[in-house]
């Protein structure tokens, strides 16, 4: 009597040879029968990933068991459980373990996947420490950013899309294929944008902290798209567009100051109002002189525009000296002025470029900060040659401090001297 022909059976074949109890050869996207018969194959729309099979009966289950008191007992003596085995028991319990054949898993990443793993990588390494710096330099506050913030961007896609623009935008910045991360930055940052302007009309608890953590990535962003040194528009005309974003993006700390003083927020709060503050004869000389040439102005003008926006200068330049480097000062002047201010800016008034270049001086501060590089310097020089010559005295303070090298500078200059 001839031997009966064993053969494996195929557990994973396509439904077309099942049908048929046709041995199918497993081949993907398609099997080699309904290849050859040019049949639709079952095997193109099934998933390849790993599928765990839990044992089918008490034998199965009670070897786990047996393995897991092993296991168990190993580790209590000092042993990880395995280090007894073999290369061939690894080998043998892995092979045993049912859905994980080499065939059935996908372990490719795509090229987007890890574009985005190294953007989120460079994230945490240098973007959220370029941010802590201009902010909360403080050892105790390196998490807020760096740990915090990432976590709450897993949870908020538009915070997610927030990150990977401004990291892409930071390699730009630092001259890393500045083309091809300049237009990675503008497409993540636009589909963030759009996923976030559903949230304005309905900020919750749940997405407070992730809604005020994009507006600061907006900011920051804008300074840094925005960089005067990389276009020939004019600096004053970029800066006002992005003191326009600052103005749209306060609403949460206005609409709920309490909350956000009460949240980890709080170390960016700045004290409102700000208290009365001496400053150094030079500062107050300069805001004296401000002062003079506004009471030549229009009573309207005066009142509602210039008085109001010497004050806030005033209060910016207090709060620069006080705090600088350890909150987000420079938001508050485009913040607290009135609007009408930032028309007389556009249309180029002198009082108003004149008052906006003794406000770049505190951008100046910062300029050792990928994101505020270029701004302050820029800023002034382009009100000195917009303002008639009888203005210059009104803004001689704010050139010869961004003509002064930082402190940081003349580190440089004298490390490099000796």
């Amino acid at each position: 009597m001839p031997q009966r022909r064993h053969h494996n059976k195929s557990r994973h074949g396509c439904l077309q040879c099942k049908k048929n109890r046709t041995k199918c050869d497993e081949d993907r996207p398609q099997c080699g029968r309904c290849r050859r018969i040019d049949s639709a194959c079952s095997l193109a729309t099934q998933p390849t990933n790993l599928v765990f099979v839990a044992p089918r009966n008490a034998v199965h289950q009670k070897h786990a068991k047996n393995e897991l008191s092993h296991t168990n007992h190993q580790s209590s003596s000092g042993s990880d459980g395995y280090s007894s085995r073999s290369p061939s028991d690894m080998m043998s319990i892995a092979a045993s373990t049912p859905g994980t054949e080499p065939s059935d898993i996908e372990c490719d990443f795509t090229d987007t996947e890890k574009e985005r793993l190294r953007l989120m990588n460079y994230y945490a390494l240098h973007t959220s420490k370029s941010i802590t710096d201009i902010i909360i330099p403080q050892d105790q506050n390196q998490s807020l950013w760096g740990d915090w913030v990432t976590e709450l961007a897993f949870k908020h896609n538009f915070l997610l899309h927030g990150l990977l623009g401004l990291s892409a935008l930071h390699l730009a910045l630092k001259g890393v294929s500045s083309q091809r991360h300049t237009v990675m930055a503008i497409r993540h940052h636009d589909l963030g944008v759009a996923l976030f302007r559903p949230y304005l009309s309905n900020i919750t608890p749940e997405n407070h902290d992730a809604v005020f953590a994009f507006s600061c990535i907006v900011v920051l962003y804008t300074f840094g798209i925005q960089r005067p040194s990389e276009s020939t528009e004019g600096p004053i005309d970029r800066l006002h567009q992005v003191f326009s974003l600052i103005r749209g993006s306060s609403f949460l700390v206005k609409a709920d100051h309490e909350t956000m003083a009460r949240s980890r927020w709080s170390i960016l709060m700045l004290p409102h109002p700000v208290p009365p503050t001496v400053l150094s004869p030079e500062l107050e000389d300069v805001l004296s002189k401000l002062l003079l040439r506004a009471a030549m102005t229009p009573t309207a003008a005066r009142i509602g525009i210039y008085e109001p926006a010497i004050q806030t200068l005033r209060d910016s330049l207090t709060i620069a000296v006080i705090y600088r480097r350890t909150k987000m000062t420079f938001s508050y002047f485009a913040v607290m002025c009135p609007p009408e201010f930032w028309s007389m800016v556009r249309i180029g008034e002198p009082l108003a470029l004149a008052i906006l270049a003794n406000y770049a001086v505190t951008l100046d501060w910062l300029r050792r900060n990928i994101w505020m590089a270029c701004w302050g310097r820029k800023i002034v020089d382009a009100a000195r040659q917009a303002l008639p010559q009888c203005w210059h005295e009104c803004i001689a303070w704010a050139v010869q401090e961004t003509e002064r090298p930082s402190e940081a500078d003349e580190i440089e200059v004298h490390s490099a001297s000796t």
